[in-house]
């Protein structure tokens, strides 16, 4: 008797659907978010150092206020995982060392509009501390016009935000010893329209006691967002378990001459 062995295809990405929809795994989207998008490609007219005395200590406390604008294309709750600086064109040195780095998100409890000078005033409920402890920022690339988003700060804890509940409090600080005005960040340093109606930075840095010294509406760091966006709504019928088991078994087991007719079907 001769036997004869049939080819079989198994189709694995309706598996692999299927064990999703089964298990209520979200899907996610990834994509990026620059603040302002306007600089995404060219070099904004400012600029943000390190140490306004070459080699002493320096520390500051700087808020930013970014209006929900930004984030509401999606229409959706976004997942923040790290964040992108660049360097300013100016910048000498490609590097720095932090002794302490800190970043917190929230959904603000002010607006930019209404952003209070008292920092504390302006953090959400919801604030997560994002990043914390030493780090060394640096550029791989280094200084162009503009640089690259390659000063890249991933999140130990990322943030979940909701554009719908309110603006982002992006809320950092740093302490360390600089070489005056070599590590520059580029920076968005307008005081106009449409700026200032979407963002607004606050420092305090002399002394350090919580409170602005210094306002500055339209401002902002050029950064940007890694974000994966939840796509969320009511969840597509399924067939039970056990049918939908069932179906896919069947799936594997057609010959492979049938489903390489279906893939020639007319769409």
């Amino acid at each position: 008797m001769t036997s004869t062995a049939s080819s079989f295809s198994i189709p694995i990405l309706p598996i692999l659907l299927g064990s999703l929809l089964l298990a209520g795994v979200a899907p996610l989207r990834a994509q990026s978010v620059t603040i302002v998008p306007h600089y995404e490609s060219l070099e904004a007219p400012g600029y943000y150092h390190f140490d306004t005395v070459s080699g002493l200590a320096d520390a500051e406390h700087d808020q930013m206020m970014i209006d929900r604008s930004f984030f509401a294309g999606p229409g959706e709750p976004v997942v923040i995982d790290s964040i992108a600086f660049r360097l300013d064109k100016s910048a000498i040195t490609t590097s720095a060392t932090f002794t302490d780095f800190e970043i917190q998100l929230s959904t603000a409890a002010t607006t930019v509009s209404t952003m209070s000078t008292t920092l504390a005033d302006n953090v959400g409920s919801d604030v997560t501390t994002v990043h914390s402890g030493p780090i060394t920022l640096l550029s791989a690339g280094g200084a162009g016009s503009p640089s690259d988003f390659d000063i890249v700060v991933p999140f130990l804890t990322p943030f979940t935000y909701d554009p719908l509940a309110g603006d982002l409090l992006f809320d950092w600080q740093w302490a360390g010893s600089f070489s005056n005005n070599n590590f520059v960040l580029d920076t968005n340093y307008s005081n106009t329209a449409p700026y200032t109606s979407v963002l607004t930075y606050m420092e305090d840095s002399s002394p350090l006691d919580g409170f602005a010294e210094s306002v500055y509406p339209g401002l902002s760091v050029i950064v940007e967002f890694s974000t994966s966006l939840f796509i969320s709504g009511p969840a597509p019928a399924v067939p039970e378990p056990t049918a939908l088991l069932l179906a896919l078994l069947g799936l594997a087991l057609v010959p492979r001459r049938r489903s390489l007719g279906r893939r020639c079907a007319r769409d």
